[in-house]
């Protein structure tokens, strides 16, 4: 019997991903003075989503390291990184400091599932890789703070997705099993993440991650929603089969 959904939260409850990849786009474009387009970066990081942010840096800078201008030439490819990363973060916080921003790119009909369980008295959780200060910003303007049970942040986890430790952490707090839950991800290494707790997942995909997951091939079809308003039939229909 189902008893929780837990939810992730970049590209599943909001669109941060292509928030996030715009930022390090126009990151790697300052920082290249420019010989870096930001649409290479957005195509590549298609490829990353998902990954912890020094995964996504790190890659990013040793595919796009070279081209960094001639001020930052005796940096190491890690410190490269940390330069990127902290270049990025000041660009995204600008971004999400307009506050027409993330409701513009909040996921409607994930967050009517999201409700939709609390109304129908199912445990909620978020599981996000997110840092917790970043979480709790994002939540608050989506007015979504008071809709867990539980939430856990890349701040409390030592391995990050595709590791199941974000999941069988969330399974605990939630004092549920494996069994007991449905996550709901779209990206292939939460999807991963998911499988690896033995948990069912659904992969709600969006622009940046459906053709990856497709590709991937690690989910059955079945449990892949591209059309996104049949999601509350989909998920509770698989409730109900599943019931007692």
């Amino acid at each position: 019997m189902i008893k929780a959904i837990i939810f992730d939260l970049d590209g599943t409850l909001v669109q941060t991903e292509i928030l996030k990849a715009h930022s390090y786009g126009k990151a790697l474009a300052e920082l290249s003075k420019n010989s870096v387009r930001e649409e290479q970066v957005i195509k590549s990081f298609k490829l990353l989503v998902g990954l912890s942010r020094k995964e996504v840096a790190r890659r990013l800078i040793e595919q796009f390291g070279k081209n960094i201008n001639t001020d930052y030439s005796n940096l190491i490819q890690k410190e490269l990184a940390e330069l990127l990363i902290k270049h990025r973060l000041k660009i995204y916080h600008e971004m999400l400091s307009d506050p027409l921003v993330l409701p513009k790119h909040s996921c409607e009909y994930n967050i009517g599932l999201l409700k939709t369980a609390i109304a129908k008295e199912l445990k909620t959780g978020l599981a996000t890789m997110s840092y917790c200060e970043q979480v709790k910003n994002v939540l608050k303007i989506l007015e979504l703070e008071n809709h867990f049970n539980y939430i856990i942040t890349r701040d409390e986890v030592n391995h990050p997705k595709p590791d199941p430790e974000i999941y069988l952490k969330m399974l605990e707090k939630l004092e549920i099993t494996n069994s007991e839950a449905i996550i709901i991800e779209d990206s292939v290494s939460g999807i991963q993440a998911a499988q690896a707790a033995g948990v069912t997942v659904f992969a709600v995909t969006n622009s940046l991650t459906e053709e990856k997951v497709k590709n991937s091939r690690i989910i059955d079809s079945k449990f892949i929603i591209n059309n996104r308003p049949n999601l509350n039939k989909r998920i509770f229909s698989f409730i109900s089969r599943n019931a007692g």
